[in-house]
């Protein structure tokens, strides 16, 4: 069962455990499939120093996650440069070279040995310093690999283990590193959909062969709280980026799975259509996803999270200083996409309220409730969230994108629609709208033409 899109990151290549006897080093060396020499490189900022391996290592990681490609070739690269980082480090630590650094760690299993050195010279300048971000990294790559094979359940569940084990030897290591505790609730959300929802049919039962889904979910969610606590006690806000918002998209993109579970759309039916209600499916309580199904409380937390991934990351802003002219900045960016989801969020509950409210008003006007709500309720509450949306749906606003002008007017229009007929406020809300929306259209050469024409005619 495929989600609306890959969740998380990339996706890549196969890796395979290795134990040798009790006596030795026990060693896991990756099998990713073979990467051209040459055929992986970054251009690294002047801040980062050529010689040392986890910085460039991390500049490989970033400039796979920001890229559009992430093909199967990149991870592998990234996995290869992961085992070839611990086997040079080993073998520095075995033959007692003071030059590698980081060498206070022992050798515990999940690690690379320090054999098969090749032509690699162990001796020469490059800094090798383990960290628990470079344990977070190594373990993100091997779960990536995951996505490349949907079709092979045993080969995903091998890698998210494998994944899962650098994390844990990495928590050995650095029991207090935010970056991996991060990384670590990135593996286990983007596990969830692979291997413990997509094998699931409508008859499926929790057993020992299905988990209950929300209490994989639960463990998940306590790690990312755990990061968070950490990060914001330490005023550590760098980890509000790009690359850890997307645990927020997982999260969304399983909740959207989770609703659509069992769901088959009929060709030539509108999704949309007053008919859909037959589509509805009613699981059993001993169903693996029935908790989740039954309770709001994964939606609440995604928004109240997300919320707070949207405080720490103005915090970041706001410490680093940076200019809220440079619209282009990646932290701005992810503020207004962070804006726009939460808008987009509170739309959406909004869409109940605002139906109850119309109907009882224009509608149906002898009764006097509807769905549990008075007209009164519906329009209160309603407002209150359409306004909250306004809100953010302003800050994601961005210059260069007409469409973000366009998703704001709409908003307010339907604010407008829940204001008394003719009143003030509806006249103010509808005039703001208009503006935006001419604006918008000019700048799309019409695209908001029909929009603009309903709003007039009101």
């Amino acid at each position: 069962m495929a989600g609306k899109r890959h969740l998380g990151l990339g996706k890549a290549a196969a890796s395979k455990k290795q134990k040798s006897a009790p006596a030795e080093i026990a060693s896991y060396e990756s099998t990713a499939s073979p990467v051209p020499e040459n055929e992986l490189t970054v251009e690294l900022g002047e801040e980062v120093n050529a010689n040392d391996a986890i910085a460039q290592l991390r500049a490989l990681w970033r400039d796979f996650v920001k890229t559009q490609d992430r093909s199967e070739l990149k991870v592998n690269g990234i996995i290869h440069e992961c085992d070839r980082i611990l086997r040079k480090y080993h073998a520095r630590e075995a033959k007692g070279d003071e030059k590698g650094t980081g060498m206070k760690h022992g050798t515990e299993s999940g690690e690379a040995s320090g054999k098969q050195q090749d032509s690699e010279d162990i001796d020469d300048d490059e800094v090798i310093e383990l960290s628990g971000e470079f344990y977070g990294i190594y373990g993100l790559a091997l779960s990536s690999l995951g996505f490349f094979y949907t079709e092979e359940p045993s080969k995903v569940e091998e890698f998210f283990n494998e994944a899962k084990d650098r994390i844990s030897v990495g928590r050995q290591k650095f029991p207090d590193s935010v970056a991996l505790l991060f990384a670590e609730a990135r593996v286990l959300i983007n596990e969830i959909p692979l291997t413990s929802i997509s094998p699931l049919t409508v008859e499926s039962k929790v057993s020992k062969k299905h988990r209950d889904v929300a209490s994989l979910l639960d463990e998940c969610l306590a790690v990312w709280e755990k990061a968070e606590k950490l990060s914001e006690e330490r005023k550590n806000y760098k980890y509000y980026n790009l690359e850890n918002s997307d645990f927020l998209q997982a999260l969304d993109d399983l909740l959207d799975m989770v609703d659509n579970f069992g769901r088959k759309p009929l060709e030539g039916k509108d999704s949309d259509s007053e008919d859909e209600d037959e589509d509805e499916l009613t699981l059993s309580p001993k169903h693996p996803l029935f908790a989740i199904v039954e309770s709001d409380k994964y939606n609440l937390w995604w928004r109240e999270h997300t919320q707070r991934f949207l405080n720490n990351l103005n915090e970041k802003i706001r410490i680093e200083q940076i200019s809220e002219s440079d619209s282009r900045d990646a932290n701005l960016v992810l503020r207004r996409e962070l804006c726009k989801r939460l808008g987009q969020s509170m739309l959406l509950e909004a869409e109940e309220p605002s139906h109850v409210f119309t109907t009882l008003t224009y509608y149906n006007k002898g009764e006097k409730s509807m769905n549990g709500l008075t007209r009164e309720d519906a329009r209160d509450i309603g407002q209150k969230l359409l306004l909250k949306a306004i809100e953010y749906l302003r800050l994601a606003q961005d210059d260069e994108d007409p469409d973000s002008w366009a998703a704001l007017a709409e908003a307010m229009i339907s604010l407008g629609n829940m204001y008394e007929l003719d009143s003030d406020e509806q006249e103010s809300v509808y005039k703001e709208a208009e503006e935006i929306l001419v604006r918008a259209n000019n700048a799309t050469n019409g695209r908001y033409e029909k929009v603009l024409e309903n709003l007039t005619q009101t």
